[in-house]
């Protein structure tokens, strides 16, 4: 019997030990749905938000690249130029060796030297092309030279040889007419000789010969003038003028020869320029390399008349390209604001607006998915290191809305991938499952899931608000899960633990 007692006493102490250690276990970890009656009302335990209607400026985020809106290709503007040079030809067939490149990435400046080719072949037909430029010079110089002469030789005629010609004849006339009267007077003085009987009739006959010769002078003389006025004259003004015609259109062909070999120098020197490769705006140096060509850009390599060498992004105009999905493209719209935030610049906050957005979505045959390009124009930029290329963020500002219900953004957590608040109810806490709409900084619209006036707990944690927590009519029927089950032997244990007690 004493034995007995003893065992009797020893499973009791060990009853007893094991009820006390269940408790204390249970105590440090309740099992899920129990519960812990405390007399601390809701409102001292936890922070509270009512659910409120208010004007929603929404915003929308995507993530796009960082690009130059001009980007200027630069290729190689050598040309292919053939000239004769006494019997011989030579020629430059618009390809070089790059001599010289700088380091792809460099920001440059306006005018900066970016390359060098080789230009020996065009400084050869350069000098070449001057020396033929002195000749033109030279024979134009000569034609201009023989139409001074030629208008010099008209105005001598008209002046000189013509007036002196006039008088000479005029004089011709004058002394031939004095004649006339001389012998005209000594044929009457010895007509009246004879009648008296002083002059023999050879006399007369001589005198009458001398005045016919004075007659026939002064015709003569007229004649010459008349011939000299209307055919010598006019035929040498003629002939002179046609020689100034002539040195004319000489001339104007020596302009023209001259004025062409000028544009084939400045072209030559154009092209000798050209062989030095400068920055047309400032920018950054981005090799047009080709892979799938086999092309790169190096020194020492071969490269071809309207080959493209760089790409020259300006970095002063700068945008965002970015893909929006199909399901918001319809949000968003030209001009509205957007900020902008570069991975690759984090301290750098840029502010822009929409400049355009594709009415078509982009082609890609592995997806059905779509997306519709959309572009957002920096409105400035004072940062010299925003290189293209860099990732960026963008938050476009949708339209605002008016009498949107929202909620704090801290009410809200997702709990198994869905979005949760915790709403208070008189004495307990009811978790529900939201949709969300669009969302602010702070604010996030609430499409379902809640009502107008409801307080919902901020900033909740599962295992602080489970004691309070009831699930709502939602989330029961979305309870026959392994959590389910779980809970279903948490509380076969709670009852074994009572059993013990």
């Amino acid at each position: 019997m004493r034995a007995l007692k003893k065992l009797r006493s020893s499973l009791m102490m060990i009853a007893i030990v094991a009820a006390v250690g269940a408790t204390i276990q249970l105590a440090s970890n309740p099992p899920k749905g129990w519960r812990w009656r405390t007399p601390r009302p809701l409102i001292e335990k936890y922070r509270f938000a009512p659910v409120s209607r208010t004007v929603l400026a929404g915003s929308l985020t995507a993530h796009g690249e960082l690009q130059s809106a001009k980007r200027t290709v630069i290729e190689c503007e050598l040309e292919n130029i053939t000239m004769g040079v006494k019997g011989q030809t030579l020629a430059a067939g618009g390809a070089s060796t790059l001599l010289y490149v700088i380091p792809g990435g460099t920001i440059v400046k306006e005018g900066e030297v970016l390359a060098r080719l080789d230009s020996s072949d065009y400084e050869e037909l350069l000098r070449q092309q001057q020396i033929t430029v002195e000749r033109a010079r030279s024979d134009r110089y000569q034609a201009a030279l023989n139409l001074d002469v030629a208008k010099l030789a008209i105005h001598e005629y008209r002046e000189g040889v013509l007036k002196e010609t006039l008088k000479d004849s005029q004089r011709a006339i004058a002394l031939a007419e004095s004649d006339e009267m001389r012998t005209k007077d000594r044929l009457d003085w010895t007509l009246r000789m004879e009648e008296k009987g002083y002059a023999p009739k050879s006399q007369v006959a001589t005198e009458k010969q001398n005045y016919a010769k004075a007659l026939f002078a002064v015709a003569q003389e007229k004649g010459a003038l008349k011939v000299f006025e209307q055919y010598v004259a006019p035929k040498a003004l003629r002939t002179l003028e046609g020689k100034v015609l002539a040195d004319t259109t000489v001339l104007n062909y020596q302009d023209s020869r001259l004025k062409r070999q000028l544009d084939r120098l400045e072209t030559l020197e154009r092209q000798v320029e050209l062989c030095t490769i400068r920055a047309p705006h400032d920018g950054v140096v981005i090799y047009a390399n080709d892979p799938r060509r086999g092309i790169v850009i190096e020194e020492g390599m071969a490269v071809r008349q309207k080959q493209d060498l760089f790409y020259l992004p300006d970095l002063g105009d700068m945008e965002v390209v970015t893909h929006l999905h199909e399901s918001i493209v319809d949000q968003v719209r030209t001009g509205m604001k957007a900020n902008v935030r570069l991975e690759g610049a984090p301290d750098a906050r840029l502010e822009g607006h929409v400049k355009k957005v594709s009415p078509l979505p982009d082609y890609d045959w592995r997806s059905d998915v779509r997306y519709f390009t959309a572009i957002v124009q920096l409105d400035s930029v004072s940062r010299a290191d925003l290189n293209p290329g860099l990732t960026a963020e963008i938050e476009i500002h949708l339209a605002p809305r008016s009498s949107v219900l929202t909620v704090p953004i801290e009410a809200v957590t997702q709990e198994a991938g869905q979005d949760v608040c915790y709403v208070a109810l008189d004495d307990r806490l009811e978790r529900r499952r939201i949709e969300l709409g669009q969302a602010t900084h702070h604010l996030l619209e609430v499409a379902d899931g809640l009502r107008e006036g409801e307080r919902v707990v901020l900033n909740p944690v599962r295992a602080e608000v489970a004691d309070d927590t009831s699930e709502g009519p939602d989330a029961r029927d979305d309870q026959a899960s392994p959590s389910s089950t779980a809970d279903e032997g948490d509380a076969e244990a709670a009852d074994a633990v009572a059993v013990l007690h």
